[in-house]
């Protein structure tokens, strides 16, 4: 039997996420105040909306991304059954995936092409940026576990 392998999610990928809309809501908070002291409403209007859309997207982070992160969850599972994406909340049977691929770009992801068309398409993304470790290594540990799941049917 095949032990399951757990990968993380990335710490590092939270915070580093989690800098820009902080810097936005940092500088927009400033202007926002300036702003409503000037009386001017449609300036405040604005920059409060955006500074709610920054406060939105630090909120989602943390709870989707940094908190999972910290309590060291796991982003991507390799189970004899599967590929389990917690990230996506994606469950893969080793017996619907036809291959298993590595794209590197700006963002690196996994590509698994599925034997028949699902809900999720005909082929899943799995955005490795998202999970703790080498992408590479990543790849090449899911296709070596496939290539010995696919031995076993």
């Amino acid at each position: 039997m095949y032990e399951t392998i757990k990968y993380p999610y990335n710490i590092n990928a939270a915070l580093t996420r989690m800098v820009v809309p902080l810097i936005f809501l940092i500088i927009t908070a400033t202007n926002f105040k300036t702003a409503y002291m000037a009386g001017i409403t449609v300036s405040w209007l604005i920059i409060g909306t955006a500074d709610l859309i920054f406060i939105a997207q630090i909120i989602f982070i943390f709870i989707n991304r940094l908190l999972p992160a910290l309590t060291k969850r796991a982003a991507l599972e390799l189970n004899p059954e599967g590929i389990a994406d917690y990230i996506r909340k994606v469950e893969i049977s080793w017996k619907d995936i036809a291959a298993i691929n590595f794209e590197q770009g700006r963002r690196t992801k996994m590509v698994i092409d599925l034997k028949e068309e699902t809900d999720y398409g005909k082929e899943i993304a799995i955005n490795l940026n998202w999970v703790q470790g080498n992408d590479l290594e990543i790849c090449q540990t899911t296709q070596a576990y496939f290539e010995e799941m696919t031995k076993l049917r």
